[in-house]
């Protein structure tokens, strides 16, 4: 591809991606719970976080008093019961994905700091909710990752997955 091209194809992409691929649950019979993998990308860095609701519910709070603009956002309610029917949980995964993408969109727009460096690191730095966690006490290659396996495995768009969903990184674009 032209070199002239490929840069315009790039500065043409989206500043971010956010999507929620699949969800997993863990742990056993009344201690059971459902985890989110959320799929991120800037420009050509890429990586997923796995995420409860209660965290995703903790973010929406610091928002709203962070960016009073944030409440006017929806953000699914909490259920106790019936809340590991699979119909409630992929109509809660597709709901946290659009408040992802809207939150993340309106936060973007209100931050000049991001749209001035669209990276991970300011990302994170900005919303701690996309950290990357490793798990406590599991060591580090020279990267800064885990050498072991996390606590949730590392998917991406192109691995096979234990629950597939449907990927739409087009309708992402923030």
């Amino acid at each position: 591809m032209d070199l002239e091209v490929s840069e315009q194809l790039r500065s043409n992409r989206a500043l971010i991606n956010v999507w929620i691929p699949s969800v997993f649950l863990r742990g056993k019979a009344t201690n059971a719970f459902h985890v989110y993998q959320v799929y991120i990308r800037i420009k050509d860095d890429e990586w997923n976080i796995y995420r409860r609701y209660t965290e995703f519910r903790s973010l929406h709070h610091k928002l709203q008093s962070k960016y009073p603009q944030v409440r006017a956002y929806s953000f699914p309610p909490k259920k106790a019961i019936g809340n590991k029917d699979a119909k409630f949980v992929e109509e809660r995964r597709k709901q946290l994905q659009d408040y992802l993408r809207s939150v993340m969109n309106k936060v973007i727009q209100m931050v000049p700091e991001f749209a001035a460096s669209p990276k991970k690191e300011t990302l994170v730095q900005l919303m701690p909710f996309f950290v990357d966690v490793t798990a406590p006490g599991e060591p580090l290659n020279r990267n800064g990752r885990p050498k072991g396996a996390s606590r949730f495995p590392k998917l991406s768009r192109g691995h096979p997955r234990e629950t597939t969903r449907n990927v739409e990184p087009q309708s992402g674009d923030l």
